[in-house]
């Protein structure tokens, strides 16, 4: 997915269907409510931050196993699945958080 798009799915101007301002990311202390492409941009880049961080530490996990950082993290992408967009399911992409 290309990011114009996936921001333009996602950005209050071009979808009332799923309001990021409605969502619980927004309490994020680095969320900005400004307006605005870049903006929306990095406001997505923070919902996908808990997947690509998670996944470039499933490695060393291997090496220095940890359990309760594996149950953090299981814990958190379970929270992150609860983000959801109509606009999107309808095009039949899976916004889910996953290593596979």
């Amino acid at each position: 997915m290309s990011a114009f798009l996936m921001v333009s799915l996602f950005a209050d101007a071009f979808n009332e269907a799923c309001p990021l301002a409605h969502q619980q990311f927004t309490q994020h202390p680095w969320w900005n409510h400004q307006r605005g492409w870049k903006h929306w941009l990095n406001n997505l880049r923070l919902v996908i931050q808990p997947l690509i961080y998670g996944n470039g530490l499933k490695r060393w996990l291997t090496v220095f196993p940890n359990a309760a950082l594996e149950a953090g993290f299981a814990q958190l992408t379970e929270q992150m699945n609860w983000f959801f967009c109509p606009c999107v399911h309808q095009l039949n992409l899976q916004p889910k958080f996953s290593s596979a």
